[in-house]
Protein backbone atom coordinates (compact mmCIF):
# COMPACT_ATOMS: atom_id res chain seq x y z
CA UNK A 1 0.00 0.00 0.00
CA UNK A 2 1.42 3.22 -1.09
CA UNK A 3 1.47 6.04 1.40
CA UNK A 4 0.69 9.56 0.47
CA UNK A 5 3.57 11.92 0.10
CA UNK A 6 2.99 15.03 2.16
CA UNK A 7 4.76 18.12 0.84
CA UNK A 8 5.39 21.03 3.18
CA UNK A 9 3.17 24.02 2.51
CA UNK A 10 5.13 26.78 0.81
CA UNK A 11 4.24 30.42 1.23
CA UNK A 12 3.49 32.06 -2.07
CA UNK A 13 6.46 34.03 -3.42
CA UNK A 14 5.74 37.76 -3.56
CA UNK A 15 5.62 39.26 -7.01
CA UNK A 16 8.91 40.57 -8.28
CA UNK A 17 7.66 44.20 -8.12
CA UNK A 18 6.54 43.82 -4.52
CA UNK A 19 9.90 42.32 -3.57
CA UNK A 20 11.68 45.31 -5.06
CA UNK A 21 9.46 47.70 -3.11
CA UNK A 22 10.09 45.82 0.16
CA UNK A 23 13.84 45.98 -0.44
CA UNK A 24 13.72 49.70 -1.24
CA UNK A 25 11.76 50.44 1.92
CA UNK A 26 14.24 48.49 4.04
CA UNK A 27 17.23 50.26 2.49
CA UNK A 28 15.55 53.65 2.91
CA UNK A 29 14.89 52.96 6.59
CA UNK A 30 18.49 51.89 7.08
CA UNK A 31 19.77 55.06 5.45
CA UNK A 32 17.52 57.22 7.62
CA UNK A 33 18.83 55.51 10.72
CA UNK A 34 22.39 56.00 9.55
CA UNK A 35 21.75 59.67 8.78
CA UNK A 36 20.35 60.17 12.25
CA UNK A 37 23.55 58.90 13.81
CA UNK A 38 26.21 60.79 11.89
CA UNK A 39 29.54 60.87 13.67
CA UNK A 40 31.24 64.27 13.70
CA UNK A 41 34.99 64.51 14.11
CA UNK A 42 36.28 67.68 15.75
CA UNK A 43 39.80 68.30 14.40
CA UNK A 44 40.59 70.74 17.22
CA UNK A 45 39.88 68.33 20.06
CA UNK A 46 40.31 65.02 18.25
CA UNK A 47 36.96 63.91 19.67
CA UNK A 48 34.38 62.01 17.64
CA UNK A 49 30.85 63.12 18.50
CA UNK A 50 28.38 60.23 18.23
CA UNK A 51 25.40 62.35 19.31
CA UNK A 52 22.51 62.45 16.87
CA UNK A 53 22.06 65.88 15.20
CA UNK A 54 18.79 66.63 16.99
CA UNK A 55 20.32 66.46 20.45
CA UNK A 56 23.63 68.02 19.42
CA UNK A 57 21.86 71.02 17.91
CA UNK A 58 19.51 71.30 20.89
CA UNK A 59 22.48 71.43 23.27
CA UNK A 60 24.16 74.13 21.17
CA UNK A 61 20.99 76.22 21.01
CA UNK A 62 20.61 76.04 24.78
CA UNK A 63 24.17 77.36 25.16
CA UNK A 64 23.24 80.22 22.84
CA UNK A 65 20.18 80.90 25.00
CA UNK A 66 22.26 80.87 28.19
CA UNK A 67 24.58 83.57 26.81
CA UNK A 68 21.66 85.76 25.71
CA UNK A 69 20.77 86.67 29.26
CA UNK A 70 17.97 89.07 28.33
CA UNK A 71 14.91 87.67 26.56
CA UNK A 72 12.02 89.91 27.63
CA UNK A 73 9.66 88.52 25.01
CA UNK A 74 10.45 84.94 26.06
CA UNK A 75 11.27 83.94 22.50
CA UNK A 76 13.50 81.11 23.72
CA UNK A 77 11.47 80.15 26.78
CA UNK A 78 10.16 76.97 25.18
CA UNK A 79 13.48 75.66 23.90
CA UNK A 80 13.26 72.38 25.82
CA UNK A 81 13.85 68.74 24.98
CA UNK A 82 16.00 67.31 22.22
CA UNK A 83 13.79 68.02 19.21
CA UNK A 84 14.59 71.55 17.94
CA UNK A 85 13.03 70.70 14.58
CA UNK A 86 9.62 70.46 16.22
CA UNK A 87 7.56 73.30 17.65
CA UNK A 88 7.65 75.25 19.90
CA UNK A 89 11.32 76.06 19.14
CA UNK A 90 10.68 79.66 18.08
CA UNK A 91 12.96 80.96 15.33
CA UNK A 92 14.33 77.53 14.42
CA UNK A 93 13.84 76.08 10.97
CA UNK A 94 14.99 72.69 9.75
CA UNK A 95 15.45 70.88 6.49
CA UNK A 96 16.01 67.20 5.79
CA UNK A 97 14.22 66.18 8.95
CA UNK A 98 16.64 66.59 11.82
CA UNK A 99 19.16 69.28 10.84
CA UNK A 100 18.80 72.90 11.97
CA UNK A 101 19.43 75.12 8.94
CA UNK A 102 17.99 78.53 9.90
CA UNK A 103 17.92 80.53 13.13
CA UNK A 104 15.96 83.79 12.98
CA UNK A 105 15.57 85.71 16.23
CA UNK A 106 15.57 89.19 14.73
CA UNK A 107 13.75 92.02 16.53
CA UNK A 108 13.28 90.08 19.77
CA UNK A 109 14.95 92.61 22.13
CA UNK A 110 17.58 90.03 23.03
CA UNK A 111 20.57 91.09 25.12
CA UNK A 112 23.82 89.43 26.13
CA UNK A 113 26.57 87.78 24.10
CA UNK A 114 26.56 85.54 21.05
CA UNK A 115 27.97 82.21 22.21
CA UNK A 116 30.60 80.49 20.03
CA UNK A 117 28.51 77.36 20.58
CA UNK A 118 26.43 78.48 17.60
CA UNK A 119 29.22 77.05 15.42
CA UNK A 120 28.40 73.56 16.70
CA UNK A 121 25.30 73.63 14.49
CA UNK A 122 27.29 72.56 11.45
CA UNK A 123 24.22 72.46 9.21
CA UNK A 124 23.26 76.12 9.79
CA UNK A 125 22.77 78.05 6.54
CA UNK A 126 21.37 81.35 7.82
CA UNK A 127 21.84 83.16 11.14
CA UNK A 128 19.70 86.27 11.65
CA UNK A 129 19.97 88.02 15.01
CA UNK A 130 19.51 91.52 13.65
CA UNK A 131 17.94 94.45 15.50
CA UNK A 132 18.54 93.29 19.05
CA UNK A 133 20.81 94.46 21.88
CA UNK A 134 23.49 91.79 21.60
CA UNK A 135 26.92 92.90 22.79
CA UNK A 136 30.32 91.27 23.13
CA UNK A 137 32.37 90.27 20.10
CA UNK A 138 31.64 88.52 16.84
CA UNK A 139 32.70 84.89 17.49
CA UNK A 140 35.69 83.79 15.43
CA UNK A 141 34.13 80.31 15.27
CA UNK A 142 31.58 81.58 12.72
CA UNK A 143 34.29 81.34 10.08
CA UNK A 144 34.51 77.58 10.59
CA UNK A 145 30.85 76.84 9.87
CA UNK A 146 30.87 74.80 6.65
CA UNK A 147 27.41 75.72 5.33
CA UNK A 148 26.75 79.21 6.71
CA UNK A 149 25.79 81.53 3.84
CA UNK A 150 23.99 84.42 5.54
CA UNK A 151 25.32 86.14 8.67
CA UNK A 152 22.98 88.97 9.64
CA UNK A 153 23.92 90.70 12.89
CA UNK A 154 23.13 94.30 11.99
CA UNK A 155 21.57 96.70 14.47
CA UNK A 156 23.12 95.36 17.68
CA UNK A 157 25.82 96.51 20.12
CA UNK A 158 28.58 94.20 19.03
CA UNK A 159 32.05 95.57 19.72
CA UNK A 160 35.63 94.43 19.65
CA UNK A 161 37.35 93.74 16.36
CA UNK A 162 36.29 91.80 13.30
CA UNK A 163 37.72 88.27 13.54
CA UNK A 164 40.01 87.53 10.58
CA UNK A 165 38.75 83.93 10.81
CA UNK A 166 35.65 85.01 8.89
CA UNK A 167 37.90 84.87 5.86
CA UNK A 168 38.28 81.11 6.40
CA UNK A 169 34.69 80.56 5.31
CA UNK A 170 34.13 78.96 1.93
CA UNK A 171 30.36 79.40 2.10
CA UNK A 172 29.60 82.90 3.46
CA UNK A 173 27.85 85.04 0.85
CA UNK A 174 26.36 87.80 2.98
CA UNK A 175 27.91 89.51 6.02
CA UNK A 176 25.69 92.17 7.57
CA UNK A 177 27.29 93.92 10.56
CA UNK A 178 26.08 97.45 9.94
CA UNK A 179 25.04 99.67 12.85
CA UNK A 180 27.18 98.09 15.56
CA UNK A 181 30.20 99.23 17.60
CA UNK A 182 32.91 97.19 15.89
CA UNK A 183 36.38 98.74 16.16
CA UNK A 184 39.82 98.22 14.68
CA UNK A 185 40.72 97.61 11.07
CA UNK A 186 39.01 95.62 8.34
CA UNK A 187 40.86 92.28 8.22
CA UNK A 188 42.51 91.72 4.86
CA UNK A 189 41.78 88.02 5.40
CA UNK A 190 38.17 88.71 4.42
CA UNK A 191 39.42 88.71 0.83
CA UNK A 192 39.99 84.95 1.17
CA UNK A 193 36.23 84.38 1.49
CA UNK A 194 35.78 83.60 -2.20
CA UNK A 195 31.99 83.12 -2.02
CA UNK A 196 31.35 86.56 -0.50
CA UNK A 197 28.80 88.61 -2.44
CA UNK A 198 27.81 91.35 0.03
CA UNK A 199 29.80 92.95 2.86
CA UNK A 200 28.05 95.64 4.91
CA UNK A 201 30.04 97.31 7.69
CA UNK A 202 28.21 100.66 7.62
CA UNK A 203 28.08 102.75 10.81
CA UNK A 204 30.68 101.15 13.02
CA UNK A 205 33.94 102.49 14.48
CA UNK A 206 36.33 100.97 11.99
CA UNK A 207 39.69 102.66 11.43
CA UNK A 208 42.65 102.24 9.13
CA UNK A 209 42.73 101.76 5.39
CA UNK A 210 40.36 99.94 3.06
CA UNK A 211 42.21 96.67 2.33
CA UNK A 212 43.14 96.62 -1.38
CA UNK A 213 42.84 92.83 -1.19
CA UNK A 214 39.05 93.19 -1.25
CA UNK A 215 39.45 93.68 -4.99
CA UNK A 216 40.39 89.99 -5.20
CA UNK A 217 36.81 88.94 -4.37
CA UNK A 218 35.62 88.64 -7.94
CA UNK A 219 32.07 87.70 -6.92
CA UNK A 220 31.62 90.73 -4.64
CA UNK A 221 28.55 92.76 -5.62
CA UNK A 222 27.99 95.06 -2.65
CA UNK A 223 30.59 96.79 -0.48
CA UNK A 224 29.20 99.15 2.16
CA UNK A 225 31.79 100.89 4.35
CA UNK A 226 30.10 104.25 5.00
CA UNK A 227 30.09 106.19 8.26
CA UNK A 228 33.19 104.77 9.87
CA UNK A 229 36.60 106.30 10.60
CA UNK A 230 38.47 104.83 7.67
CA UNK A 231 41.52 106.70 6.39
CA UNK A 232 44.03 106.40 3.58
CA UNK A 233 43.10 106.42 -0.10
CA UNK A 234 40.54 104.70 -2.30
CA UNK A 235 42.34 101.54 -3.50
CA UNK A 236 42.84 101.22 -7.24
CA UNK A 237 42.82 97.46 -6.67
CA UNK A 238 39.08 97.49 -5.95
CA UNK A 239 38.58 97.55 -9.72
CA UNK A 240 39.48 93.86 -9.63
CA UNK A 241 36.04 93.15 -8.15
CA UNK A 242 34.56 93.36 -11.62
CA UNK A 243 31.02 92.39 -10.57
CA UNK A 244 30.73 95.14 -7.95
CA UNK A 245 27.43 97.04 -8.24
CA UNK A 246 27.30 99.13 -5.06
CA UNK A 247 30.31 100.85 -3.54
CA UNK A 248 29.60 103.11 -0.58
CA UNK A 249 32.36 104.63 1.53
CA UNK A 250 30.75 107.96 2.47
CA UNK A 251 31.38 109.73 5.76
CA UNK A 252 34.94 108.60 6.43
CA UNK A 253 38.34 110.33 6.45
CA UNK A 254 39.55 109.15 3.05
CA UNK A 255 42.05 111.28 1.14
CA UNK A 256 43.60 111.36 -2.30
CA UNK A 257 41.80 111.21 -5.63
CA UNK A 258 39.14 109.02 -7.16
CA UNK A 259 41.06 106.27 -9.03
CA UNK A 260 40.78 106.74 -12.79
CA UNK A 261 41.00 102.97 -13.43
CA UNK A 262 37.61 102.45 -11.78
CA UNK A 263 35.94 103.52 -15.00
CA UNK A 264 37.44 100.69 -17.03
CA UNK A 265 37.10 98.09 -14.28
CA UNK A 266 33.54 98.33 -13.00
CA UNK A 267 31.33 97.03 -15.79
CA UNK A 268 28.29 96.44 -13.57
CA UNK A 269 28.62 99.36 -11.15
CA UNK A 270 25.32 101.09 -10.37
CA UNK A 271 26.10 103.36 -7.40
CA UNK A 272 29.33 104.96 -6.19
CA UNK A 273 29.09 107.07 -3.03
CA UNK A 274 32.33 108.48 -1.64
CA UNK A 275 30.81 111.73 -0.38
CA UNK A 276 31.79 113.44 2.88
CA UNK A 277 35.47 112.59 2.85
CA UNK A 278 38.65 114.58 2.16
CA UNK A 279 39.10 113.64 -1.49
CA UNK A 280 40.56 116.20 -3.87
CA UNK A 281 41.41 116.70 -7.52
CA UNK A 282 39.21 116.57 -10.59
CA UNK A 283 36.39 114.21 -11.44
CA UNK A 284 37.98 111.53 -13.66
CA UNK A 285 36.34 111.53 -17.09
CA UNK A 286 37.06 107.78 -17.20
CA UNK A 287 34.20 107.21 -14.75
CA UNK A 288 31.88 107.70 -17.71
CA UNK A 289 33.15 104.35 -19.02
CA UNK A 290 31.06 102.53 -16.43
CA UNK A 291 28.15 101.47 -18.65
CA UNK A 292 25.62 100.70 -15.89
CA UNK A 293 26.35 103.69 -13.61
CA UNK A 294 23.22 105.40 -12.24
CA UNK A 295 24.46 107.42 -9.25
CA UNK A 296 27.79 109.11 -8.49
CA UNK A 297 28.11 110.96 -5.18
CA UNK A 298 31.25 113.06 -4.70
CA UNK A 299 29.81 115.95 -2.69
CA UNK A 300 31.34 117.38 0.49
CA UNK A 301 34.91 116.71 -0.58
CA UNK A 302 37.58 119.02 -1.97
CA UNK A 303 36.88 118.11 -5.58
CA UNK A 304 36.87 121.07 -7.93
CA UNK A 305 36.53 121.73 -11.62
CA UNK A 306 33.70 121.02 -13.99
CA UNK A 307 31.92 117.72 -14.37
CA UNK A 308 33.19 115.94 -17.50
CA UNK A 309 30.79 116.20 -20.43
CA UNK A 310 30.89 112.43 -20.87
CA UNK A 311 29.38 111.98 -17.41
CA UNK A 312 26.73 114.61 -18.02
CA UNK A 313 25.79 112.89 -21.27
CA UNK A 314 24.98 109.67 -19.41
CA UNK A 315 21.95 111.31 -17.78
CA UNK A 316 22.81 109.95 -14.33
CA UNK A 317 22.52 111.44 -10.86
CA UNK A 318 25.87 113.15 -10.27
CA UNK A 319 26.50 115.30 -7.22
CA UNK A 320 29.96 116.84 -7.07
CA UNK A 321 29.74 119.85 -4.76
Amino acid sequence: MRGRCHHPTLSPRPPRGALWIMTAVAVSATLRMAAAHVDLYNPQTGVVDHTIPNKRHADALRQVRAALVSDPNRAMAWWEGDEPCKSPWVGVRCEQGNSVTHLDLSQRSLGGDLSPAIAEIESLVELNLSNNYISGQVPAALGAMPRLRVLNLHGNRLGGTLPPELGDSTSLRFIGLQHNLVEGTIPRELALSAALSSLDLTSNRLTGAIPPELGNITGLRELHLGRNRLSGTLPRELAGAIHLQYLRAQGNMLEGTVPDNWGSGFYQMLVVDVSRNFLHGDVPAALALMPALRELWLNHNQIYGTTPAALLAKNIDVLVR
